[in-house]
């Protein structure tokens, strides 16, 4: 049922970006820097729910891979230490290890982020040891956490063969 939840999720977040995302003309006509644009879905708390993180995560991806055409995958990593989270946590592992990584296609991109980038962080070194080499090959992972993390974390994620983007919050 967790799984269903997340993916529910992940398509409600894919289509709210749909629905916000320019047209061909009016992407063309656009600046052309990424440092330029400016997203419009300011950072939520911590506290905050999935919902608006994952609408702040959508955004993120318009502002810092709007050169992607399809619709991203977007995972809200849970923040907290409970058992709760980490089942949430050991969810979203498995479903990208074995959902989302047998779908997502070369030019897809796949956005991972949430209330707290050491967590992410660490989310993203363990999805880095499930993920089977070359599973990712051509996608396109856009982390939206730490910045200052973004060599450790391309390096954890380079036998997937994905091309790894990040975003600081």
């Amino acid at each position: 049922m967790k799984k269903w939840t997340a993916c529910t999720f992940a398509l409600v977040a894919a289509l709210a970006l749909g629905a916000c995302s320019k047209s061909n003309d009016q992407a063309a006509n656009a600046p052309a820097s990424a440092a330029a644009k400016k997203g419009t879905v300011p950072r939520p708390a911590a506290t905050a729910d999935e919902n608006t993180w994952g609408l702040y995560l959508a955004d993120q991806g318009k502002v810092h891979a709007d050169d992607i055409g399809m619709r991203p995958y977007i995972y809200v990593i849970p923040a907290g230490e409970g058992s709760m989270a980490e089942d949430r946590r050991k969810n979203e592992t498995d479903s990208i290890v074995h959902g989302a990584g047998s779908i997502l296609i070369p030019g897809a991109l796949l956005i991972l982020g949430g209330p707290d980038a050491t967590v992410t962080n660490a989310f993203i070194e363990s999805l880095g040891k499930e993920v089977k080499p070359d599973t990712l090959k051509g996608v396109t992972v856009l982390i939206v956490g730490d910045g200052a993390q973004k060599d450790a974390q391309a390096k954890m994620l380079a036998a997937t063969g994905a091309r790894v983007r990040v975003a600081a919050m």
